[in-house]
């Protein structure tokens, strides 16, 4: 049984200016029949089930069901009342099937099966996967019909579900509804009286928001001893995935902004993390700040007690020049004289890890040069050897044409004996610093020709196993305390120049990062917004069908939280695939998983997807604040 007493219910229709549209009205329905609401336009029909359906609230008076003051609204819609609406209010996105799904609780078993069958009973059995925009306006209101009846509710309020059939459509609703009315009670609202006079078992005029007019039976009225309770629960994630797939061209859209936005993030974390610290150092390495150089007054310096200072991974003596002239490998030629600094590389790997082509000295005759040392010797030693350094230098010559030039040529030392050298292989100019050209030996080269005095030291180099500006700075202080040595100045400050550009790019990088993530996480809310405040008609059908607020947030935090995850897959992907390019193209990097580890790809990804999960519940919750605070019928009215 369902009464209504002493109901009031006005709107402003402007400032200072209220309109009363139901004025101390009285009804008693009972728990079954088809009841007809007749009435002119404005005197409160639609007003009048609004307030029955709990999609608006009375300014006062009182709903009872079975005795009982309804005031839990949500909870009396979602067990006790469905809709027929005039617009079909149907879902777009969602076919026929999943349509009728929607308003099944979770005590229906075999959901889909179900739905099937009601449909085919409404015969719709051709049209079960079409979506509403396939199908013609009474398919959807048999659809909409069919909604309902799977809800299995006690109260049944059509408004006006017939007013744009036509004559035949009509009959075919209204025989439906009539049918349903057997075991419920039916509130038809319309303005056709023949309809109302032909089908109706009770007819109530309504007329200035009052009874004008009742052919009741108030005999038939007797309790509702049905007992309801629903809950819609086993729905959300299912309603979540369709809501993505059926909004396919939406959720293409978001996804593509948000994993555009996690892409600039994870980047922008990369650039502040240490793989972008080592990159750059890495970068610069052949500006200096791989070595130290040290200068000493003893011939014979004992190295022992600086190898055992934290940051020396190798130290090496740094030979006196000497004059080289070259002849061809078969026959001398005029001979030209050059200067070279030596050094030996026999335990150093560093220096054998950087040649790119040739190999490594394998034999006292054989050296390895940088590029553009082997390039000066050339332009010092050949005929046209300034030509040959102006393509060098405008780029117009690799590093491979510059080794087809020295590949087999012999060049002749001018010492004692006339030793003969060969160049085996050649180092990129960006990974050695070098004063001029050096040549890089092995043991025995000296052995090759003999002098008066030997070779002349007088400077060393510190190879550093940290190239931080830090442990630099430590590691040149303790060199200076040693008697009898000094850190090179001016090499030394080239290596702070460096250091100081290093600095500036990392402050750069991290002031970068504060306002990419600042931006990224304005946008995320920003689309993540958006995507809740368009969806407000669909959340009113929902309302309306019974989920409760709980419910819709869920509905809509799954469907976002799937699409950041998603995201952060395909930009996890991004960051993969840059890892693999730098594992591929970088010789530091040792093997991919050290890459991934640089990158820090898994803090990235967990720091995204809190980031994900924090702004996804902030969303959801101020979506709520905003919307699901209005009322279920200014939410449906926003279509």
């Amino acid at each position: 049984m369902l009464e209504l007493k002493n109901i009031y219910k006005s709107f402003e229709i402007r400032k200072g200016k209220t309109q009363t549209v139901l004025n101390d009205f009285n009804v008693t329905l009972s728990n079954s029949g088809f009841v007809s609401i007749l009435g002119n336009s404005g005197n409160g029909k639609t007003t009048l089930l609004n307030i029955i359906g709990g999609l608006d609230q009375p300014d006062s008076g009182e709903i009872l069901f079975n005795n009982e003051v309804i005031k839990d609204y949500e909870k009396f819609r979602r067990e006790r009342v469905g809709y027929v609406f005039q617009e079909f209010n149907l879902v777009g996105h969602l076919n026929a099937i999943d349509n009728v799904i929607l308003s099944m609780s979770n005590d229906v078993k075999n959901k889909k099966s179900r739905a099937i069958e009601i449909l085919k009973d409404l015969g719709l059995e051709e049209h079960l996967h079409k979506h509403p925009s396939q199908l013609s306006g009474g398919q959807q209101q048999r659809v909409a019909i069919g909604r309902m009846i799977a809800k299995d509710v006690d109260v049944i309020i059509c408004d006006e579900p017939t007013g744009s059939l036509d004559e035949v459509t009509e009959k075919r609703i209204v025989d439906l509804v009539k049918e349903l009315s057997k075991t419920k009670l039916v509130i038809f609202v319309t303005h056709n009286r023949r309809l109302a006079e032909e089908y109706s078992d009770r007819i109530i005029y309504i007329r200035n928001g009052q009874v004008s007019k009742d052919t009741n039976g108030h005999d038939e009225v007797e309790m509702n001893k049905n007992v309801s309770s629903k809950s819609f629960s086993n729905n959300i994630l299912w309603l979540a995935v369709k809501n993505l797939l059926g909004r396919y061209k939406y959720t293409l859209k978001y996804l593509g902004l948000i994993s555009f936005i996690f892409i600039v993030a994870a980047f922008s974390i990369v650039l502040e993390g240490e793989f972008f610290k080592q990159y750059l150092h890495e970068d610069l390495i052949g500006e200096g700040i791989k070595i130290i150089f040290v200068e000493t007054e003893e011939e014979d310096y004992n190295f022992e007690e600086l190898k055992e200072l934290d940051n020396v991974e190798h130290i090496e003596y740094h030979t006196w020049r000497y004059s080289v002239s070259m002849a061809a490998s078969d026959v001398e030629q005029t001979r030209r004289d050059t200067e070279l600094l030596f050094e030996n590389i026999t335990d150093n790997e560093f220096i054998k890890n950087q040649i790119v082509i040739g190999r490594a000295p394998e034999s006292p005759d054989e050296i390895v040069m940088t590029a553009e040392g082997a390039m000066s010797l050339l332009t010092s030693l050949l005929y046209d050897g300034e030509r040959l350094m102006d393509q060098y230098e405008s780029g117009e010559m690799s590093i491979e044409y510059v080794f087809d030039l020295i590949d087999d040529r012999i060049f002749i030392m001018q010492e004692y004996g006339n030793p003969r050298v060969q160049i085996v292989g050649l180092i990129p100019d960006d990974r050695l610093f070098e004063f001029r050209g050096t040549a890089y030996y092995v043991d025995g080269f000296f052995d090759l020709f003999t002098y008066p005095y030997g070779p002349h030291y007088n400077m060393f180099k510190i190879y550093k196993s940290d190239k931080y500006r830090e442990p630099h700075n430590v590691l040149k202080d303790q060199i200076n305390e040693i008697e009898g040595l000094q850190v090179m100045e001016y090499v030394d400050n080239e290596a702070m120049a460096i250091y100081d550009r290093i600095d500036s790019s990392l402050a750069l990088s991290k002031m970068s990062l504060y306002v990419v993530v600042v931006i990224a996480s304005v946008s995320f809310v920003s689309v993540l917004l958006t995507s809740f405040f368009e969806r407000n008609y669909e959340i009113g059908l929902y309302r309306s069908i019974g989920y409760n607020k709980r419910s819709i947030r869920r509905i809509l935090g799954f469907e976002m939280f799937i699409t950041g995850l998603v995201g952060l897959v395909i930009s996890t992907v991004f960051l993969l695939l840059f890892s693999l390019y730098m594992y591929m193209n970088y010789d530091y990097l040792t093997s991919y998983m050290d890459v991934l580890t640089t990158l820090n790809v898994g803090t990235i990804l967990a720091v995204l997807f809190g980031v994900v999960t924090i702004l996804v519940l902030a969303v959801v919750y101020s979506g709520n604040q905003m919307v699901l605070r209005k009322s279920v019928l200014s939410n449906i009215k926003d279509l």
